[in-house]
């Protein structure tokens, strides 16, 4: 499977006039969203990539094409995950950011802008490197525990297990460098159509950072026939195999002009759900889907990036070590423009397909496992990091 990434910047507004506040960081949004997509006959994902977009110039998986069409049955691809970065105000200009992401099931296969170091997936996933990131995990704690900006604290050695490694990327209002042509790739445009930050490295220049990977990470749902089913009265069950919870799971079934859609908020991890099919019949497919995956990816308090940022709750974030990154996502929430971008590339695949298709939102826990990312920044800047990464299992055989 393919999953594509962006992150985007927005752009930093003026600080506040000089007051104590002016001593506190500020919130630097970062908003990843992606598409992890199942197709037993192996399709390709959705969305095209630039020719210009980078690549590993040696296979790093076993499949020696990489070809999506050679992968495992039911398996996928982790299919166009963007990052975004966003700010209210920085005492940063530009302000620097760091990022290192790893694929536990799988090889990077595309990014941009490009990386300081590519590791290989046997590399990144093995034994040696799992004890390094133990040892790199312990020498943060004690640096922590420390505290303060004095000598005394231990240097942190490279996480050896992330595959992509961008050292430094400069966040700016605009440009540093004259961005791409994306032929045949019209969403880069859509992406860039936000008011983000550019991401700038010392050759490139793009509103969001890209990445993706080939992965034999499996569904982990199994539809079964429920024990009431009947003709016309089809009973199933969708028991979550996985050892993370699955969110919003939307399971549409098109047939003809019929629609059916079955809404789950949540399959805990080994719980089931049940459903008769006939039950989930709707009239309005927008409303159903479309409307109502919109509501669960944005927050309806903060739909759009924040304008300003005060510290009115008396927060203040201060004297922040910069060696440590963040890697925990706080939630998954998307603005408002990312989550319409998401269902405009998306929608369709998701929604519109006849016969069944079952739709649902990764937990955060679990990406943060299949998908490991840092996010380093300045002591001026502290970072908020959300992901929303969506799943679609296409062509699902009813039993």
């Amino acid at each position: 499977m393919r999953r594509l990434l962006l992150t985007l910047l927005l752009l930093p507004l003026a600080a506040p006039a000089a007051h104590a506040e002016s001593w506190c960081a500020y919130p630097l949004w970062v908003h990843e969203w992606g598409v992890h997509v199942f197709a037993s006959d192996g399709q390709p994902a959705a969305v095209a990539l630039p020719e210009y977009f980078h690549t590993p110039s040696a296979p790093t998986q076993p499949d020696p094409s990489g070809a999506v069409r050679n992968l495992p049955a039911d398996s996928g691809v982790r299919a166009l995950p963007v990052l975004h970065f966003y700010s209210a105000g920085s005492l940063s200009s530009p302000i620097p950011v760091g990022v290192e992401v790893g694929f536990t099931h799988g090889a990077a296969s595309a990014w941009y802008p490009a990386v300081d170091r590519v590791r290989p997936a046997a590399e990144a996933n093995g034994a040696e490197a799992r004890a390094v990131r133990a040892k790199v995990e312990a020498l943060r704690q004690e640096r922590v525990k420390i505290g303060g900006f004095g000598g005394g604290r231990p240097a942190v050695p490279l996480d050896p297990t992330r595959q992509l490694v961008w050292d430094r990327i400069d966040l700016t209002p605009t440009p540093a460098r004259k961005p791409a042509v994306p032929v045949g790739a019209d969403w880069v445009y859509g992406a860039r159509d936000f008011s983000s930050l550019w991401a700038n490295t010392a050759s490139e220049s793009e509103r969001f950072v890209f990445y993706e990977a080939g992965t034999r990470e499996q569904v982990p749902l199994k539809l079964v026939r429920g024990d009431t089913w009947a003709k016309g009265r089809r009973h199933y069950v969708l028991h979550n195999t996985g050892a993370f919870p699955v969110d919003d799971v939307f399971v549409v079934t098109r047939e003809g002009g019929q629609t059916y859609v079955f809404y789950a908020p949540a399959i805990p991890a080994g719980k089931s759900a049940g459903f008769l099919v006939e039950d989930h019949r709707v009239k309005d497919v927008k409303a159903a889907t479309r409307d109502r995956l919109r509501a669960v990816l944005v927050d309806p308090a903060h739909p759009d990036v924040p304008a300003e940022y005060r510290w009115d709750d008396g927060s203040c974030t201060m004297m922040r070590d910069p060696a440590i990154p963040v890697e925990e996502a706080a939630g998954h929430k998307l603005f408002g423009p990312e989550a319409d971008l998401v269902l405009k590339l998306w929608g369709d695949r998701f929604f519109g397909q006849q016969g069944t298709t079952i739709v649902y939102r990764e937990d955060v826990k679990a990406l943060d496992a299949a998908m490991p990312l840092s996010i380093y920044t300045d002591m001026y800047n502290f970072v908020v990091l959300h992901r929303a990464g969506l799943a679609v299992w296409e062509h699902v055989k009813l039993p």
